[in-house]
């Protein structure tokens, strides 16, 4: 995917004044600071120069894995109407930006960043955009471990934030996100081992206070992922001539490995699974690593079955998997509640 012409016209002028060779430094500051620290509070960018180079380098791979997960959610929720948007750990507004791609009719936004100046970056940027909710957006200063009472939106939004925080705050706030959210709570993190378990608890607790799953879990049965292993998916976003050069990259493209939970408090048809891993196409034969009720499955989808066949070679890694007759000589029930 590529980034909204608009958003890519405000990276390009909030940088324009910063050199190259300056923002290549304060990327790889910032990427090994971010290696080096663990666990716990933390504040990774520090400097003006630093935020700059997030929004080049980060922000738009970011960009594309919220787009991914809200895309997943839209299509598994037909008919959800999203006017308010409430974004925590907002950041420069990323997530602000794709909600807008996928639910064009909001209304109204508030935004959550403790960094006020990488808020005020965030400002900046939105006002290249068209949207008259993001012109308008309300922007607020504080800390989502010390945060007053919300009001309810429609959707609210974690993305990459969870993280950041000192783990015993990550339950109470997930309560008091649901709580706000109207119709839809969406959490996503880097698609890490880590990342991956801090929304397997996320899930187990969505699901214990009464939130319905619609993705990327196909039911609401008990994660069957082992703790040697993690679900993630990848979006892929193209990379402009500069980000190219700063990173120092060869590729027109980067992918962003994500994980991600999404809850509503809405019933919505659940698909019969999910595929977690890129399909393996052989001759004659596609294996398919897919997420289902009754655990993870492999099944070997071949020519003896032409539509599963058919459907299975053109499957990618992160979509539902809705054939009926998924393998040989066996069927499956289709679509079910999760409620």
């Amino acid at each position: 995917m590529k980034l909204p012409e608009q958003l890519q016209q405000a990276i390009e002028s909030e940088i324009e004044i910063a050199g190259l060779k300056e923002l290549a430094e304060a990327r790889e500051e910032l990427t090994g600071r971010y290696r080096r620290l663990s666990g716990g509070k933390r504040q990774f960018m520090t400097t003006d120069l630093e935020r700059q180079s997030y929004i080049a380098t980060r922000l738009p791979a970011t960009y594309a894995a919220v787009y991914s997960a809200l895309q997943a959610v839209k299509e598994r929720t037909p008919g959800l109407q999203i006017k308010r948007l409430l974004d925590l750990g907002t950041g420069p507004g990323t997530a602000m930006w794709a909600a807008c791609e996928c639910f064009p009719e909001i209304e109204s936004i508030t935004l959550v960043e403790k960094d006020q100046a990488l808020a005020a970056i965030g400002q900046r940027l939105a006002r290249h955009s068209a949207h008259p909710a993001m012109q308008k957006a309300n922007w607020q200063i504080a800390d989502l471990e010390n945060l007053p009472s919300l009001q309810t939106h429609d959707l609210v939004i974690l993305s990459y934030s969870i993280g950041e925080l000192v783990p015993a705050s990550m339950l109470p706030l997930i309560e008091q996100c649901w709580q706000s959210a109207e119709q839809a709570l969406v959490v996503i993190e880097p698609g890490t081992p880590a990342g991956f378990e801090r929304i397997r608890l996320i899930r187990r607790q969505l699901i214990e206070m009464g939130s319905h799953l619609v993705a990327p879990c196909p039911h609401q049965s008990a994660c069957p992922m082992s703790h040697s292993d993690w679900c993630h998916f990848a979006a892929r976003v193209e990379r402009s001539s500069f980000h190219r050069r700063l990173k120092g990259a060869v590729l027109s493209y980067e992918d962003e490995k994500f994980s991600y939970v999404a809850g509503t408090k809405e019933c919505f048809p659940l698909p019969a699974a999910r595929i977690l891993r890129h399909p393996q196409q052989h001759s004659g034969h596609v294996q398919l690593t897919l997420c289902t009720e009754s655990g993870v499955r492999q099944p070997t989808i071949s020519k003896r079955t032409p539509d599963a066949y058919k459907q299975a070679r053109k499957a990618e890694w992160g979509e539902v998997w809705e054939e009926k007759s998924q393998t040989e000589g066996k069927k499956d029930e289709g679509v079910s509640l999760n409620c």
